[in-house]
């Protein structure tokens, strides 16, 4: 993906204000993707729907059946293990000249996420809504199915030259969903499909620019996804990472004490739901600087350094662009940690007036605080975990992974149990340990880094 880190690093040269405010929106949106755009939206159509009729019942159903809908097509167990693996068989491709086979990898990616996913959710929806139309139920899977396509194809697009396509691709599309969504939603099935045809719109632009950018003599394989080639390691890494990042919310809403019943089987937590939108709406700088800076100043130091040694480059040299990486990861993360801090502290001054207008108790002001810094975290883990892919750290990043699944669903147990001023606890507490843990495997693999390289091949 370095190549667009590249791309962006052209629009900064223009040495203009206005080139560093395009640089890291063009980062935020391609780094967060879906993912914020798609919470903002419904978000927004929740606020239309209440505006416009006057009754929030079924906005907020249908905000809560599509926040499912997102954790399901990011972190069910086909998706989320498929995720990683893909992205480094295609790095593979790249580094072996193999373009051609990027666009039939990419078709057996998508193919391989449906036609194992639709077997596990449409009986999963029949269960979860069995008073609900065949109309909702088909909405529903349908919107699993082309979300996993989305989730798939921003991999691609995330490192494609077209990127100014691909930002206005989920900008239309999910304008489309909100303009849509205040002339024709009046039912939940109405804005289900509505946010289905918005991101197939979305899906289908993707597909089309990814067409574009790769040539190929033949339409699909899945090479990707059979022994010898499949990244288990980097498959369970992927899945538990996502585990992670959303256990702590299903725990909040089917714990008895902070959950409650929304729309079938489908709980919510009015106590949890909003303070953890907002501490995630918060990342989006440190989203937009992890990106920028992954892609451009780290790749471009990784590439001097691996190729100086692949190609006989002197001692000297070796260790000074060993030197220089080391550089840019302390730079990086000190600037994540930087910018969320100062972004931290306008919420915090702004959180108040916030919650007023948005009519949540001041009560639950604790709990944004102390979510906001564990999404801090997030990022800085986040970080680190993307300098362990590229260094080939696969086993590590996985255990890491497993810690943040299992430090955060121990400790959310344990939170819920101490009572609510110690509610968001566990979610920032098994980020700080794996935020730790990740910075001294990041030293000692750094501190080894030419001795493995040299030694250990």
């Amino acid at each position: 993906m370095a190549g667009i880190g590249f791309e962006l690093r052209k629009i900064l040269k223009e040495d203009r204000l206005l080139s560093i405010a395009k640089v890291y929106g063009y980062s935020a949106i391609l780094s967060s993707g879906p993912w914020v755009v798609s919470i903002l939206a419904i978000v927004l159509v929740g606020f239309i729907n209440l505006a416009n009729l006057g009754e929030a019942s079924d906005a907020f159903r249908f905000q809560v059946v599509v926040t499912y809908a997102i954790a399901l097509a990011s972190s069910l167990i086909i998706t989320g293990i498929l995720q990683l693996p893909f992205t480094r068989y295609v790095a593979d491709l790249i580094f072996k000249h193999k373009e051609d086979e990027i666009l039939p990898s990419y078709f057996g990616a998508i193919f391989m996420a449906w036609v194992l996913g639709l077997p596990i959710v449409t009986p999963f929806y029949f269960w979860v809504f069995p008073q609900q139309s065949n109309l909702f139920i088909i909405g529903m899977v349908s919107t699993f199915l082309i979300l996993c396509g989305v989730w798939i194809s921003s991999i691609l697009a995330a490192s494609l030259k077209y990127y100014e396509g691909v930002v206005w691709a989920y900008f239309l599309s999910y304008a489309l969903i909100v303009i849509g969504s205040y002339f024709f939603g009046n039912t939940i099935e109405l804005l289900i499909f509505i946010f289905f045809f918005g991101n197939a719109l979305l899906f289908v632009i993707l597909l089309t620019l990814i067409v574009k950018t790769y040539n190929s003599t033949i339409f699909m394989k899945i090479d990707f996804f059979l022994a010898p080639n499949f990244y288990w390691t980097l498959g369970i890494a992927g899945l538990t990472y996502n585990l992670g990042a959303w256990v702590d919310k299903f725990i909040f809403w089917y714990n008895p004490a902070t959950g409650h019943a929304v729309i079938g089987k489908l709980n919510a937590s009015i106590v949890y739901d909003m303070p953890i939108f907002l501490a995630y709406l918060s990342i989006l700088p440190g989203m937009a600087i992890f990106f920028f800076r992954l892609e451009s100043d780290f790749a471009e130091k990784y590439d001097l350094f691996y190729d100086a040694v692949r190609n006989g480059g002197t001692l000297g040299r070796i260790k000074r662009y060993k030197n220089d990486m080391i550089a840019v990861v302390r730079h990086a993360i000190h600037e994540i940690l930087m910018m969320q801090g100062i972004v931290d502290i306008i919420l915090f001054l702004t959180a108040p007036k916030v919650f007023y207008l948005l009519h949540i108790p001041q009560l639950y002001l604790g709990l944004l605080y102390i979510l906001t810094i564990g999404a801090m975290l997030q990022i800085a883990f986040m970080s680190v975990l993307a300098i362990l892919y590229y260094l080939d750290r696969k086993k590590v990043a996985m255990w890491l992974c497993i810690l943040f699944f299992v430090g955060n669903t121990v400790l959310t147990l344990i939170s819920i149990d101490l009572g609510p001023a110690f509610f968001g606890y566990g979610y920032t507490v098994s980020l700080l340990i794996a935020f730790i843990a990740s910075l001294l495997v990041i030293r000692n693999e750094m501190d080894r880094l030419d001795y493995e390289t040299f030694m250990l091949q």
